[in-house]
């Protein structure tokens, strides 16, 4: 390309840097992004965030905080998908302090502010820490700072809770979900169908997955009820 005076561009240059990710090639990419600057082609979030996520998918989680730093003290704005891939290694890697300053650091961002995604990362991040209460407070406050729950939002919270042994809670918030649209996981029903006691289809866990609202449909799960009543009753 240089040979033929076509500069590289910064999609150019990202493309490559993502490839040698991919392939492992750490020092690759980051020889990248140094070409980049001598080259006078600014890095876009774009390109940091493909670093970003590699960085974090290592658990090279210093590595990672030193290149949001990097993009902190650019001219760059950093962007939620930024922090968002950020907080999610965090919290895989149980670096609970750093998740939750990056939350709030996000929280109180003049530009910025957390999306769906940020929120169910750290929902499932707290129900993972066993901070389920504090868990489906940040949950409902969702809405509040108008940011709706997803289907996987839903999913987190009552994982988070079928884990920790409250199987009621998490059924009303089954039904809640089935009612907003959203479809159960197969996690969900693996957990809930775990806590479900044997050969007592009267037993009031069983009786209120199956009398809540819409239940019947197939947003449960494609056999969620069927295979909850032959555990029920095996």
């Amino acid at each position: 390309m240089l040979e033929k005076d076509l500069a590289p561009n910064t999609v150019t240059y990202t493309t490559m840097l993502n490839g040698f990710c991919q392939a492992g090639r750490l020092k690759d990419a980051q020889q990248i992004l140094k070409k980049m600057s001598g080259q006078g082609c600014s890095p876009d979030n774009v390109t940091y965030n493909s670093l970003l996520g590699y960085l974090c998918r290592q658990g090279q989680l210093d590595g990672a905080l030193a290149l949001f730093q990097v993009i902190d003290n650019s001219s760059l704005q950093s962007n939620v998908a930024g922090y968002n891939i950020l907080m999610d290694g965090l919290w895989k890697a149980g670096r609970e302090k750093e998740a939750r300053e990056m939350f709030s650091r996000l929280s109180r961002d003049k530009f910025l502010q957390p999306d769906t995604r940020a929120y169910t990362i750290t929902v499932d991040g707290l129900c993972r820490q066993g901070f389920v209460d504090e868990a489906y407070d940040l949950f409902r406050k969702m809405e509040g700072d108008s940011c709706l729950p997803n289907s996987c939002s839903y999913n987190v919270i009552i994982h988070g809770f079928l884990r920790h042994k409250d199987p009621l809670e998490a059924i009303d918030l089954i039904h809640e979900m089935v009612s907003e649209g959203f479809s159960a996981d197969a996690t969900t029903m693996s957990l809930l169908i775990e806590l479900l006691p044997k050969n007592q289809l009267d037993h009031p866990i069983f009786q209120k997955l199956l009398n809540g609202p819409d239940i019947k449909s197939h947003k449960i799960g494609s056999s969620g009820l069927s295979v909850a009543a032959t555990q029920g009753t095996s």
